[in-house]
């Protein structure tokens, strides 16, 4: 009756429970229930954390001695692991244990359940969290548990590693992702049927009892490769209302999605949803891979949403092979394109979990923000062994960077309230000893800097082509008097300003960060550039700059348009690809002589003339949607206020 009434007050799904002459009694128990147990973070979506995790890996953790890690759960305070190993030791003793692909360990303390270990006979793809938080559900290829026959999907006690015989959903092959939402219990795999019932890759269960749910029966058919279509990995969001699928199929619902399919299912009877992109159709991605999607992963606050792939390099942009890639989950319609793509060169990503601050990616990679080279390090690629942070807003590597011994990859990443678990197949973590499980605890973890640009009423400053900062108030109006202001750089070529500190290009062809109060700048340190001078960005050549939506915005002397490419200030890392914003938009781009945006207009300043009648003027235009909008308006230059607006650089203070 308990596990009955927890899985009511915890779906996220309206559910009602019709027994006459019980509503009384069960809403008293419901109400005594909420009183003493605790509530359960929604599975399989990540949980939100507010820092990027620490890069020195816990001494807690056990070892798991052989083979690998394929999944991570957090049952109650034990964390269990599912994989493929037969032996583990508790950190800092030599006394092994046997534990057959399965086993759990104290979340505080780090030490070996003694009670649970039990033996499967054959890999466990995932364990998942029950919603009582004392069972722990677990799917594979296995037949058997502790001698006892079962069928690829059952739910056990976390502590005593008791098989609960109620629950018996029955899938016919391998089941290798699971998802609990309400009372819901979706499962993927390599399935054609569960309890005797056509599902094929994909069903839903009752989580007590295993009864297959009739309102979710979407088959996804037609193999990108091999005979048979199977679905590999699942993620629903939070509210319980759409569900991300992954994995070897070509159609879902008779309709084509090409490896990836949305489905509505908080409609009664669940619904292929208004959502398609052709980005994973590319035919260029190796064929030894059945499929080449690998893993994918919510958003805690479901509105977006990580995939993670293999597929070797095939020449780099457009194909999403070996990437990883955000996509909105609220967009709809046909061809949808990512967010943002971040490349490794080559290398496979196996795992991803988003935690809303950071987006964590685990494989065998070598680099990140490598789009331009296969199996070597490219323009604006960084180091990233086996593991990388990425910045949720654009892709780009935050600075962490804690290395692994690489082998065949990161199986899985599970984010918790105290850090993240790594689960793998190699013995170095941070460059510890840490064989095939590790975590890199929250505390000590860092926050990224909170980036603020300058703001209207503020102060504009214009570096003069001598070098010399000039300052002028502006209302969103009218411009105060011009006054000098402190510092000079004729160096300086292009200029923004976030949260106190300038970012400039220099005459010698390098990019600078430094200090900046208003009246006095501080030393320079430089920002590589990591050889994308070859792809776009040449320092020595901005003349205008801006940041906005986690881009940096520029335009470079001889060229049209307006450029950007992501910009992530806590790691200084420039995106490896540049964009082109804009070639019209009203303004001459080649022309540009600084720019700024602040409070949603952009302020550009555009050299015109010739001969001795070269001047610049100052126009103002909105901003929306990474664009400019609407008409140009001159506030500035001759016809309005007779001053030569030209510059090194234009910024507005950002303190």
């Amino acid at each position: 009756m308990e596990d009955r009434i927890v899985r009511i007050v915890r779906t996220g799904r309206s559910t009602s429970v019709r027994r006459p002459g019980r509503r009384a009694a069960l809403a008293t128990a419901v109400i005594a229930l909420l009183a003493i147990i605790p509530a359960l973070p929604a599975s399989s979506v990540s949980v939100a954390q507010s820092v990027i995790v620490s890069d020195d890996p816990s001494n807690d953790t056990p070892h798991v001695l052989d083979g690998k890690v394929l999944s991570v759960a957090h049952v109650g305070n034990w964390i269990v692991l599912g994989g493929k190993f037969t032996e583990a030791r508790n950190a800092g003793t030599s006394t092994i244990h046997q534990r057959k692909n399965l086993l759990a360990f104290n979340a505080t303390t780090g030490q070996l359940s003694t009670s649970f270990a039990p033996t499967v006979n054959n890999d466990v793809n995932v364990v998942l969290p029950a919603a009582d938080g004392t069972s722990v559900y677990v799917g594979g290829k296995f037949s058997t548990y502790n001698g006892t026959a079962v069928k690829k999907l059952i739910k056990v006690d976390a502590t005593t590693g008791d098989l609960d015989t109620g629950f018996k959903p029955k899938p016919l092959s391998a089941v290798k992702d699971l998802v609990l939402r309400g009372d819901r219990l979706y499962l993927a795999g390599d399935f054609k049927k569960v309890k005797g019932q056509d599902r094929i890759g994909l069903a839903a269960v009752d989580p007590l009892t295993g009864a297959v749910d009739p309102d979710v029966n979407i088959p996804f058919t037609e193999p990108r490769n091999g005979s048979s279509p199977s679905v590999n990995k699942i993620d629903v969001t939070p509210n319980g209302t759409r569900l991300i699928a992954i994995g070897n199929f070509k159609k879902a619902a008779g309709q084509t999605r090409e490896q990836i399919a949305m489905l509505d299912v908080g409609s009664t009877p669940a619904t292929l949803a208004n959502w398609q992109t052709s980005r994973f159709a590319a035919s260029n991605c190796s064929n030894s891979f059945d499929t080449y999607m690998r893993d994918v992963d919510i958003s805690p606050d479901g509105s977006y949403f990580v995939v993670v792939t293999t597929g070797a390099y095939s020449g780099g942009p457009p194909t999403l092979c070996d990437t990883a890639s955000r996509w909105e989950t609220a967009a709809t319609g046909t061809d949808l394109q990512p967010t943002w793509v971040n490349y490794t060169g080559g290398d496979t990503l196996y795992s991803v979990a988003v935690t809303g601050t950071a987006v964590y990616v685990g494989g065998h990679q070598r680099w990140q923000n490598n789009p331009y080279n296969g199996d070597s390090k490219g323009p604006g690629a960084v180091d990233r062994s086996g593991l990388a942070a990425l910045d949720p807003a654009n892709g780009v590597p935050f600075t962490w960077n804690p290395g692994r011994g690489r082998g065949v990859g990161v199986f899985s990443i599970l984010a918790t309230s105290d850090g993240i678990y790594i689960g793998n197949d190699t013995e170095k973590l941070g460059g510890e000893f840490h064989a095939r499980i590790g975590m890199f605890p929250t505390a000590g973890g860092t926050t990224p800097p909170v980036t603020v640009p300058g703001a209207i009423p503020g102060d504009f400053y214009r570096v003069e082509t001598s070098g010399n900062f000039q300052k002028r108030t502006y209302d969103g109006t009218t411009f105060g008097s011009p006054q000098s202001a402190g510092g000079s750089l004729s160096t300086l070529r292009g200029a923004m300003m976030l949260s106190g500190k300038l970012y400039h290009g220099a005459s010698d062809g390098k990019f600078y960060v430094r200090s900046f109060n208003g009246s006095s700048l501080g030393s320079a340190t430089q920002i590589p550039t990591l050889g994308l001078e070859s792809k776009g960005f040449a320092p020595q050549n901005l003349t205008g700059m801006f940041y906005d939506n986690a881009r940096i915005y520029y335009t470079i002397s001889g060229r049209t348009g307006l450029f950007y490419r992501y910009f992530t200030p806590e790691s200084n890392i420039l995106g490896a690809e540049e964009f082109t914003a804009t070639t019209g938009g009203g303004v001459d781009w080649k022309n540009v002589k600084g720019m700024t945006m602040a409070s949603g207009r952009l302020y550009v300043v555009v050299q015109s003339g010739s001969g001795g009648n070269v001047t610049g003027r100052l126009y103002r235009v909105n901003w929306v949607n990474g664009l400019p909008s609407g008409s140009l308006t001159q506030i500035g230059g001759q016809g309005v206020d007779s001053v030569d607006w030209r510059s090194l650089g234009l910024f507005v203070l950002a303190p």
